[in-house]
């Protein structure tokens, strides 16, 4: 189990004895992902989802790291980021909250 479930899972008993009956308990929880960029969808596996999204912003431009599809992250969407996919199509991990 990783720490952040420990600690998901300690805040929830804690609030469980701690707010009085009948109060709402809010928890709020930031998500990271740390798979390779490539997997565009970040469902762990590279497939025709991750292609499709990165074939839906080919030739878009931004700052640098601005969206997921823009794999090597140099603001623009093009050959190197589906050169990077295609390298790793039909890879696949156990993805990990």
């Amino acid at each position: 189990m990783s720490n952040k479930t420990k600690i998901l899972l300690l805040l929830l008993v804690l609030a469980i004895f701690l707010v009085p009956s009948g109060q709402p308990i809010t928890v709020d929880v930031n998500m990271s992902y740390f798979g390779p960029p490539w997997d565009v969808d970040h469902d762990g596996d590279i497939d025709y989802n991750d292609a499709s999204l990165l074939v839906s912003r080919y030739g878009d431009t931004g700052p640098p790291d601005w969206i997921r599809e823009d794999i090597d992250d140099n603001g623009e969407v093009n050959s190197v980021d589906a050169s990077l996919l295609v390298n790793h199509y039909m890879e696949y991990w156990l993805v990990i909250p």
